[in-house]
């Protein structure tokens, strides 16, 4: 994969296509839990495995039985499933068509979908009530809103979320990665190019900007690849 630095102002070519890349990986994306549940592919590296498995035993304390939580960006519903297999009744949201189809599938395999409620729009303007969730979770979702744009989207994550309930953050982070801390990732899928936009929080960084837009973090913790955040609102 080919990183070089985000040098531009408008966004709105590489947002374009950053939505094309993952709306034609879906199933790439079921291949790639897949091959987390069994170790194989790039979870043989123990390291790599390891963080996706603590992130799975963080959210699962994180979230309580019985709560209404809210997973913004569910992809093709992993997370949603573990909340749901908690006893969380589950909230998924995706602005990708593709995706809400492969989560609709994953909730009817595991027997779910009476818990798992899915819905297809963006972050920026959640078709809800002010707090009507305890919960909200963003896995690797965040490090894709242009910087310009995350003071926005994070105030209205916290609009959904009732005082006092939390927010779930895993995510990667700043390492110093080829390509500079906001990027394009030229990827492939489908004989494609797609540009992918990427912006690396260090975690002083994430840890200020979810207590601007949220409330208090409680846990900003860095892993081999990736990092929890987890905060509770005002």
């Amino acid at each position: 994969m080919k990183r070089k630095q985000f040098e531009g102002r408008e966004y709105d070519e590489v947002l374009k296509s950053t939505r094309a890349y993952y709306e034609s990986f879906s199933d790439g994306y079921v291949r790639f839990y897949e091959n987390w549940s069994k170790g194989e592919e790039e979870f043989s590296n123990p390291t790599y495995k390891e963080g996706y498995d603590e992130i799975a035993r963080f959210l699962g304390k994180t979230a309580a039985s019985g709560e209404m939580v809210i997973d913004i960006g569910c992809g093709i519903g992993h997370w949603s499933t573990l909340l749901a297999e908690k006893d969380a009744r589950v909230a998924g949201l995706d602005n990708l068509p593709s995706m809400i189809r492969k989560s609709a599938e994953r909730s009817e395999a595991f027997n779910l979908k009476s818990r798992i409620y899915l819905f297809l729009s963006d972050g920026f303007h959640l078709p809800f009530r002010d707090e009507v969730f305890d919960g909200a979770t963003l896995n690797w979702v965040l490090a894709h809103i242009p910087m310009t744009r995350n003071v926005s989207f994070m105030n209205e994550v916290g609009r959904v979320v009732r005082s006092k309930g939390w927010l779930f953050i895993s995510d990667s982070y700043w390492r110093g990665q080829d390509g500079g801390k906001e990027q394009i990732q030229i990827r492939q899928t489908d004989g494609k190019e797609h540009m992918v936009y990427k912006y690396y929080y260090n975690l002083n960084e994430l840890k200020q900007l979810v207590e601007r837009t949220f409330g208090e973090v409680e846990l900003v913790r860095p892993l081999h690849y990736e990092l929890i955040c987890i905060a509770k609102k005002r």
